[in-house]
């Protein structure tokens, strides 16, 4: 007989943050009553002059990590082998974090500081959340490279033989909302301020896939409302209001944004799905990050089956810029499962990517659907329902510590310079206006857009109009 969980598994949710790494959030909470594969606190790097460069637990929650540490594809390859040159045939050294960082820097004694890492106490609610329900130490982001790509796997398995920043989605292979959707379940991406999945023509233009985190996610919570698969966005701008919004922080996690804002955020998704005894004995939460971000972590990501055969462009599915095959999983990150059918201080120890929460999702939505994967990356994954074993849901308060409270970002948070990842969503934007009647378009030139406040005005404009346009159309 199969646990309850799973015959009562009504809802999958899965919040994805950051640019984090395992090691940098979680990694320092080892202890032996706790044996996840965490920092021993001896680990190094050194930088270009030979300097060591040893692990800390004094990360701060925002002001370490400027400049932004590097993720792209060259930096990533530079981070896992020193040399990022040398064939994803070789097994990584895990060397190259504080030289990788040098780039940014200028300085080699200032890229020490991607070796700094949080102490459990600076993040209660992800570590208590990660003890008291299912932590994966062996989920790896499905790309060595940067935020979008990843995403992109996220959403399809696949990111069509891409690793790099370019805004231009369009072309997006099958996702999962539409599998699901071709087998008439329903699905939809709740986002704060933006989504790159709105670029993806398979969504593009069809409002039922799209919805809003405090109008739309939170009331579904509330009222039992929930579809069979949520995707959940974060915010990624610090916002300082207007047109009767009230001011927002960012609260991806991404580097330098003001990490306690994203512990307030899953403390916000934890309580909206636990505080209704009807979803939270119906719904798997999942909390995953993208990718790390460039931070530390020593545990080398494992060879793996390229997603695709197929061409585009007259080029297999692998990049030229840099080369990569696609065989080989990026850099470790935090990965929670959180369900009342979880035993307690749970640790998984398989290997998953992000194609395993597509895989995971089709097993369970679409059981009886024969092939119904979307690549060779979800359709080899290990997936993990079976960590739902308890046949009764639990009824003990869950403690998150502290917790976390948003607070309204600060003035020199809303001056701060967007980061690239947030200049490729504002540039994105662009694109998407073009689709509007030429009277709704801004005519902005993005490049003018220079702080956090500027983009994030402007992001609430664009998806207003974007929102409104498509809720007419479906009228």
């Amino acid at each position: 007989m199969p646990p309850a969980g799973l015959d009562n598994l009504k809802h999958i949710v899965v919040l994805m943050m950051e640019n984090r790494s395992f090691d940098h959030m979680l990694g320092f909470a080892q202890s032996p009553a706790w044996p996840i594969d965490g920092l021993k606190g001896n680990e190094t790097n050194m930088d270009s002059e030979g300097g060591v460069a040893q692990v800390s637990n004094d990360a701060d929650y925002a002001g370490d990590f400027t400049p932004d540490p590097g993720h792209a594809g060259f930096d990533v390859l530079t981070q896992l082998y020193g040399d990022p040159t040398t064939p994803v045939a070789q097994d990584p050294s895990m060397s190259g974090f504080v030289r990788s960082y040098e780039g940014k820097t200028g300085d080699p004694q200032a890229a020490h500081r991607i070796m700094k890492c949080f102490s459990a106490s600076k993040l209660p609610v992800l570590t208590n959340l990660a003890q008291q329900f299912c932590v994966c130490d062996r989920w790896f982001s499905s790309v060595p490279g940067p935020t979008f790509p990843n995403r992109a796997f996220m959403h399809g398995a696949t990111s069509d033989g891409r690793v790099d920043m370019g805004i231009d989605w369009r072309n997006m292979s099958t996702t999962i909302y539409e599998r699901l959707a071709q087998n008439k379940i329903d699905s939809v991406i709740y986002y704060h301020d933006s989504t790159m999945a709105s670029t993806f023509d398979g969504l593009a233009g069809k409002p039922d896939y799209f919805g809003s985190f405090v109008d739309d996610f939170l009331p579904a919570c509330a009222d039992n409302d929930l579809p069979p698969y949520t995707f959940l966005e974060p915010r990624f701008a610090n916002s300082a209001g207007g047109d009767g919004q009230p001011a927002y922080s960012a609260s991806d996690q991404h580097p330098d944004h003001d990490v306690k804002e994203g512990e307030a955020l899953i403390q916000t998704v934890f309580k909206a799905i636990w505080k209704n005894p009807k979803v939270r004995n119906s719904t798997l939460l999942v909390i995953v990050y993208d990718e790390h971000g460039g931070f530390y972590d020593h545990v080398p990501p494992p060879i793996v089956v390229r997603p695709d055969s197929k061409v585009w462009a007259g080029n297999p599915a692998n990049s030229l810029d840099p080369p990569f095959d696609f065989t080989r999983l990026g850099v470790r990150v935090p990965a929670i499962l959180i369900s009342p059918y979880i035993v307690p201080g749970t640790i998984d120890h398989r290997i998953y990517d992000h194609g395993s929460i597509i895989a995971t999702a089709l097993k369970l939505l679409l059981p009886n659907v024969a092939n119904s994967n979307l690549t060779l990356r979800d359709k080899l994954a290990n997936t993990f329902e079976d960590n739902l074993t308890l046949q009764l849901p639990r009824t003990a308060s869950i403690d998150l510590g502290v917790g976390a409270e948003s607070q309204p970002p600060t003035p020199a948070q809303l001056a701060q310079p967007i980061n690239d990842h947030l200049k490729a969503q504002v540039h994105q934007a662009v694109m998407l206006e073009q689709n509007l009647p030429p009277a709704q378009r801004s005519g902005i030139d993005p490049n003018t857009i220079k702080s956090e406040a500027q983009a994030a005005a402007y992001l609430q404009r664009v998806y207003a109009k974007i929102h409104r346009k498509v809720s007419d159309a479906s009228n």
